[in-house]
């Protein structure tokens, strides 16, 4: 029982201070640190976690790609990753604003490898044609399976 009592600790404190950082800036992580030591160790294991949540997340939804190839795949897996950003928008936002943690760059360079891999999308490339991909209109006018990526592009893409 003891792992699903660390789990849930680790679930609220995450949510917790994501919450936080959404409303009041990265500084007010300062007063967290002494229960993220605690649970987690350091800010980097806490960041790790929250990073392999937005992942695990953006992952699920890529696998759907994979199974039905989009006529565009580089739209498309920026829009799986524009509605995972607005499903978990703390958890987004505490991920950008520690966009240059070494923990945080570390499991964003693995994720760019493991996209590439499983999609042929280079999200370093994307990041810089995003115009690319963006039409005129409003989004309500288009039709495909996933919405084109017309949100800024967020830190998924340091």
């Amino acid at each position: 029982m003891a792992g699903w009592e660390q789990a849930r600790r680790r679930y609220r404190l995450v949510h917790d201070v994501a919450g936080d950082v959404a409303r009041n800036g990265p500084g007010a992580i300062a007063e967290w640190l002494p229960a993220i030591e605690a649970e987690f160790g350091d800010l980097g294991e806490l960041l790790h976690d929250v990073q392999r949540r937005l992942h695990t997340a953006a992952e699920a939804r890529l696998d759907a790609l994979i199974e039905a190839p989009p006529a565009h795949p580089e739209a498309s897996v920026m829009a799986v990753l524009d509605e995972v950003a607005e499903t978990h928008p703390d958890l987004r936002r505490l991920v950008d604003a520690y966009a240059s943690h070494p923990a945080v760059a570390e499991g964003t360079a693995r994720f760019h490898r493991a996209v590439r891999a499983a999609t042929g999308v280079d999200l370093t490339q994307v990041r810089s044609d995003r115009s690319r991909y963006e039409e005129k209109g409003s989004s309500r006018d288009r039709k495909p399976a996933f919405r084109l990526g017309l949100r800024p592009v967020c830190a998924w893409l340091h």
